[in-house]
């Protein structure tokens, strides 16, 4: 037998900071019944090292090691270093046919290969072969024969073949049969911690927000982590070596041509260096970068042959190259001068947009460094951007071009953008005015409508002319409607604007921009709680809110206004659970720079919610406090009218005059709030016993044509007429009133007017029960609104008990009930004393109005 140099017979030596990987190993360790076990994976990757680590962790098992080069892509050398192999190993015994087999010098022949076959199968005990590098292996007499060995099934051998590429077998008929076991690079490459593992080995002490940085930058490419790491070593500042690390540095570069890159030719490099601008590249996007058709077939190539180039999209149609190999071919083309970057970029930027893309589109154009290209793709899909929320991709872009007025226009759209977002009302407003001031663009200019319509978004412009020019651009158009809309929500043009938000709001989705479908169903909600709309409002805000959560905008101003209106809209319909949850998450994470309303909306309504939770004296607290941090601030005067008349309220029925009387200041003087004011004076009068008077205050306020802020206002109306009809025993106009609030309230499910309502009215609602139709299932409703969160001490109704309370808001009589149940009348009236006694009821209305307090009704 020819003399094999050790070294091809002993695995690699393990260094000091190596990372085990027992998951791999066990995989290793579940192949030993198979017919093959690949590990497959591009350079650098640790296979080598993963392979010897297992074979030394586990000396039970013995195991021959062979590492392949060329020249044992000749089957009489590489059988020759397999028998080598095979004959040093501790499982091969003295008496193996194995130790006398000789491979020809010349020509390996199939007597040979039986009798390998034999000897293997003969062995007394299981043994691993493992070939390294047998990327090598590819003449058809090597690939025969290993075929060969694979498809005899050896019992007693496992055969692992590691390699950067897969070998030339039927793969797809053993991964069939349950006969392979793969190993590939997304196995092999390091996790997170792992690599901070690696890094920690080899005496670094980097934060975790470094590792991650460079976990990322390698994506747990094996080599790179550790060319890193030794680089990182000699390094005074690695912050600054982080931010610079690429496949430019010396260390990574080397390794890559003298790994990664020999052997591959020139053309498949120049298609590598052309393409490195994008990531990933589709393959359309090759043929136009290379100016070859075959550009695709050539990368197909390098992932066939490289291994660093990976297949990747939804139909497969673009390819990704590993980040270090990528950004080692983008210095290198950018040492070929500017030009050649810049007319890449410039057709890169091209091909985008004509694809409808323009958020690559304009990084591209960015690149080129030509302001006059940046401005003409901006004005084209600067729009859309915007009303996509793609701030990120303009800030990038517009950090690094230069400070033309064509430019530096777009650099005030995005800061106004940026502070609308976040609900800072002066900050877009100087913005805006430094945009006119650059781009001094004409009237019925694209510009134009998209800083009018940012500036209505923002509530800085109500002005709306009759007939306005529809921009051809459909983002700017959905944006421009928007911006109308808004602008007819802050006028009370309530029916256009939800029109013009309508359309907007189908466009946005239809175009896929998420900033302007979440801009339109808040002013859309707003509109809606404004309108009374409350079903309305309540689904709209809570969409808008949705909208926001999902695209990771929860601490925008965007955001605390939607939560606002949602918590208010809560409010009113008696869910003060829910209107609790809103205002206090929205609260959590409002920005410092949101508009004061904002703040003050979402305190009110965690006041109220408080309140009717049954912390009442925290609930008026929450109010006051509210009320005095906006002092001296201009608020919208149906948000004021809404607070007003909530801490009104909340205070007489705490019977603290004096805060009540504090409520209403801010509304004095205010001339659309003129019905609200003329209500809490009535409120007033009727806490103080004045209820003539009360009926005579709030009389106008029931005039058809009366127009208050909220449509609740005269469903408040309806009720005190109904409390001071009732105290002055005039019972038919009370039950009148009454009823006229419930009309009135039903179709705007308001609520909570009902909760706070007194015990006589609250008597009155239950007659209201037994007459049908929609009235009396909108009284159900108020009456399960207004129930408390607990239960007293002690009560529980039996099951008959229950039965029984279920019919007594019908007009069923008690013997009709006894029948209805099969008991007896005396049965029926039995449980009635009881459920009296339980409820602390004195009549059968107090008691069906007690359960409905409770929660034992609905």
């Amino acid at each position: 037998m020819r003399d094999v140099a050790r070294s091809t017979l002993t695995p690699p030596a393990l260094p000091r900071d190596l990372v085990t990987r027992p998951s791999l190993r066990a995989v290793l360790d579940s192949a030993a019944t198979s017919a093959l076990t690949l590990v497959t994976a591009p350079a650098g990757y640790g296979k080598s090292l993963l392979l010897a680590d297992w074979i030394v962790r586990d000396p039970g098992v013995p195991a021959a090691w062979v590492s392949l080069d060329e020249e044992h892509d000749d089957p009489s050398r590489l059988w020759t270093a397999v028998l080598a192999a095979l004959c040093a190993c501790a499982a091969v015994p003295p008496s193996s046919r194995l130790r006398r087999l000789v491979a020809s010098r010349t020509t390996v022949e199939m007597d040979f290969l039986d009798d390998l076959l034999l000897g293997l199968a003969a062995l007394p005990q299981p043994l691993r072969l493992v070939l390294d590098d047998a990327h090598h292996l590819h003449s058809a007499p090597v690939v025969d024969h290993l075929r060969m060995v694979v498809r005899a099934r050896l019992p007693q051998v496992q055969l692992v073949l590691a390699g950067r590429l897969d070998p030339p077998f039927p793969l797809a008929r053993l991964r069939l049969e349950d006969e392979l076991v793969e190993l590939r690079a997304e196995h092999l490459r390091f996790s997170a911690a792992e690599s901070a593992d690696l890094l920690r080995r080899s005496g670094l002490r980097l934060t975790p927000e470094q590792c991650g940085l460079l976990h990322e930058r390698t994506g747990g490419w094996v080599a790179g982590v550790r060319l890193a790491a030794r680089s990182l070593s000699e390094h005074p500042d690695p912050d600054a070596f982080l931010a610079a690390f690429s496949g430019d540095e010396r260390a990574v570069a080397d390794y890559l041509m003298g790994e990664v890159l020999a052997g591959i030719t020139e053309e498949h490099r120049d298609v590598l260096r052309r393409t490195s601008i994008v990531d990933p590249i589709p393959a359309a996007l090759a043929v136009e970068l290379c100016g070859r058709d075959d550009a695709a077939v050539l990368l197909h190539d390098l992932e066939h042959d490289l291994g660093l180039v990976t297949r990747t999209g939804p139909e497969g149609a673009d390819y990704h190259v590993q980040e270090l190999l990528r950004t080692h071919f983008v210095a290198d083309l950018r040492r070929r001068g500017d030009d050649a970057t810049a007319a890449l970029h410039r057709k890169a930027a091209l091909w985008w947009d004509r694809r409808g893309h323009p958020a690559e589109a304009v990084r591209h154009a960015g690149a080129t460094g030509d302001a006059g290209l940046l401005a003409e793709m901006l004005g084209q899909r600067g729009a859309e951007l915007v009303a996509a929320g793609e701030h990120g991709v303009l800030r990038a872009v517009l950090d690094t071009a230069g400070h033309e007025p064509a430019v530096e226009v777009w650099r005030c759209v995005l800061a106004a953008q940026v502070d609308l977002e976040k609900g800072d009302t002066p900050a877009v407003a100087e913005h805006l005015r430094h945009a006119r001031l650059s781009g001094r663009p004409a009237t019925g200019t694209d510009l134009a409508a998209l800083l009018t319509a940012i500036e209505r978004l923002a509530g800085l412009d109500a002005s709306v002319p009759p007939v306005e020019p529809v921009p051809e651009n459909p983002s700017l158009a959905a944006l421009a409607r928007a911006g109308r809309g808004s602008a007819g929500i802050a006028t009370g043009a309530f029916a256009s604007a939800r029109a013009d938000l309508t359309a907007s709001l189908a466009s946005a989705r239809r175009l896929e921009l998420p900033l302007l479908e979440a801009q339109c169903l808040y002013a859309l909600a707003v509109g809606a709680w404004t309108e009374g709309d409350l079903v309305e409002a309540a689904a709209v805000a809570t969409a808008a809110c949705e909208e926001v959560s999902d695209r990771g905008w929860q601490s925008t101003g965007l955001a605390a206004s939607a939560r606002a209106v949602a918590a208010l809209v809560a409010v009113e319909q008696g869910r003060p659970d829910a209107a609790l949850a809103w205002a206090d998450l929205g609260l959590r994470n409002v920005s410092a720079r949101v508009h004061p309303a904002v703040r003050f909306a979402l305190r009110v309504a965690r006041g109220a919610a408080l309140h009717d939770t049954g912390e009442k004296s925290s609930g008026l607290l929450e109010l006051q406090q509210a009320r005095a941090a906006v002092s001296g601030t201009d608020l919208p005067p149906v948000v004021a009218a809404a607070a007003a008349v909530l801490e009104q309220r909340i205070a007489l029925r705490l019977g603290h005059t004096r805060a009540a009387a504090a409520a209403v200041l801010p509304l004095a003087g205010v001339a659309e709030a003129r019905w609200e004011n003329r209500l809490m004076r009535s409120w007033a009068e009727v806490a103080a016993g004045s209820f003539r008077a009360a009926r005579a205050t709030v009389a106008p306020v029931l005039d058809p044509r009366a127009r208050p802020l909220r449509p609740t206002t005269v469903v408040e109306a309806w009720l005190v007429t109904a409390k001071a009809a009732i105290e002055d025993g005039d019972r038919p106009a009370a039950r009148e009133a009454l009823r006229s609030a419930l009309d009135r309230a039903r179709p705007l499910d308001a609520v909570r007017p009902f909760v706070l309502a007194s015990a006589p009215v609250g008597a009155l609602l239950v007659d209201e029960l037994v007459g049908g139709g929609q009235r009396a299932r909108f009284a159900a409703h108020a009456l399960a609104g207004a129930r408390r969160s607990t239960r007293p001490p002690g009560l529980a109704l039996t099951a008959r008990e229950h039965d029984v309370l279920l019919r007594l808001p019908s007009l069923l009589n008690l013997d009709e009930i006894a029948d209805e149940l099969s008991v007896s009348v005396n049965t029926v009236k039995s449980h009635v004393r009881s459920i009296y006694d339980k409820l602390g009821a004195a009549t059968r209305r107090g008691a069906v109005l007690t359960a409905h307090e409770l929660g034992l009704l609905r």
